[in-house]
């Protein structure tokens, strides 16, 4: 995993081991584009990789959605994708 560029925003952008780009944002999200391109439009598609959580929807108690749980510290986020690329890009 090396780091290819840093945008005016802050985000980084990393390669991984498989030749994916995974990308470290400050608002606290880690994304990680796909391995083929998309079918339709020819582009690769980038995806949370964020653990998610279910809560109760508030108008129908049956239903279950889920929200991304952001990751405040810059450091920890780095972290998150180095062990994404150790576990899936061997």
């Amino acid at each position: 995993m090396k780091l290819i560029k840093i945008t005016s925003r802050g985000s980084l952008h990393f390669e991984l081991s498989d030749g994916r780009i995974g990308t470290v944002s400050e608002s606290g999200y880690v994304r990680v584009n796909t391995k083929h391109d998309n079918f339709y439009h020819r582009k690769r598609l980038f995806y949370q990789i964020n653990k998610k959580t279910p809560y109760a929807n508030e108008r129908n108690p049956e239903w279950i959605n889920f929200k991304r749980e952001t990751i405040p510290n810059h450091v920890d986020r780095i972290k998150f994708l180095y062990a994404f690329n150790q576990k899936n890009c061997q």
